[in-house]
């Protein structure tokens, strides 16, 4: 009685710890980061650090992708520098650049 009654309990114990699972999950963050801007975008180019410079249009909702980090934004328009700011992007965030 004994020795079946250890068995049962090591069948049923046995089934437990096979029934178990463990699952993971990893979750990473994006590592790029999003410039929009707004305001008065006809004729302005964005220097940002060494990049090459970005021209805007008028179009609406255009986001530029960017690596986080910081950075220092000069927009110019007809001539005149509008905007002159450093910003600090974390990675998956968006920052608007408002031009007047």
């Amino acid at each position: 009685m004994i020795h079946k009654n250890l068995f049962i309990l090591c069948i049923v114990g046995a089934l437990a710890f096979c029934g178990c699972g463990l699952n993971e999950t990893v979750i990473q963050k994006e590592k790029v980061s999003y410039l929009y801007f707004t305001g008065d975008t006809v004729g302005a180019v964005v220097h940002i650090d060494d990049l090459a410079p970005i021209v805007l249009n008028n179009a609406p909702n255009i986001h530029y992708e960017i690596s986080a980090g910081k950075y220092h934004v000069i927009v110019i328009k007809d001539g005149a520098e509008v905007v002159n700011r450093k910003i600090l992007l974390g990675s998956g965030s968006s920052k608007e650049i408002r031009i007047p």
